[in-house]
């Protein structure tokens, strides 16, 4: 069964384009055709041209920014419907000197809330990888409630979005480790 759940998400690889929308740049798109998520990935030095990309579209979502500190893979998790501000916000703190590389997975659909629990969720997986080490930002947000139905949408959204983020370069999250790939291989480890 866990080869059935491996190759459901190896199929939705398979929708993922991915573009390079200024040439000569580390800027890089990787989105799907089933839905309106997309992830913007670039090195930290190129966060200009991210923060253009996102200011013309304005969409909200969720970033990774990740980088090398003691010989060890590091990241941060962050969230905003006003990304290309707040990133340019981190571009001057010296606790982020470490910062490589940033990921930015968004939606023309994400709001406050969404982005919070975006936030929360990949914080999560970040946290249970042994090989990152999490630099923690602010604690949670609260006053952002959502219904079931939205979490449910929003646990899709993220497994799709750790396939975007490993499409654009994020090697070391992968989509079985979202709750949602977990949930259906219990499922399919009850139905055998």
């Amino acid at each position: 069964m866990p080869f059935l759940l491996a190759r459901l998400l190896h199929l939705f690889r398979l929708a993922i384009a991915i573009g390079f929308p200024v040439p000569g740049t580390s800027l890089r798109v990787a989105g799907d055709s089933l839905t309106d998520l997309q992830v913007i990935a670039a090195d930290w030095a190129d966060l200009p041209r991210v923060q253009a990309w996102l200011a013309e579209r304005r969409y909200g979502g969720v970033y990774i920014l990740v980088g090398r500190s003691n010989s060890r893979t590091r990241a941060r998790v962050g969230e905003g419907v006003k990304l290309w501000t707040r990133l340019g916000d981190h571009k001057a703190d010296p606790q982020l000197d470490f910062v490589e590389e940033v990921y930015v997975l968004v939606s023309p659909i994400f709001h406050k809330g969404a982005t919070v629990y975006l936030q929360e969720q990949i914080s999560q997986i970040v946290q249970a990888e042994p090989r990152l080490d999490f630099h923690k930002g602010c604690g949670p947000l609260a006053g952002f409630p959502l219904g079931e139905a939205d979490r449910k949408s929003l646990d899709l959204a993220v497994l799709l979005g750790l396939n975007l983020l490993h499409a654009a370069g994020l090697r070391v999250l992968q989509p079985g480790q979202s709750r949602l790939a977990q949930q259906v291989a219990a499922l399919l480890a009850e139905a055998a």
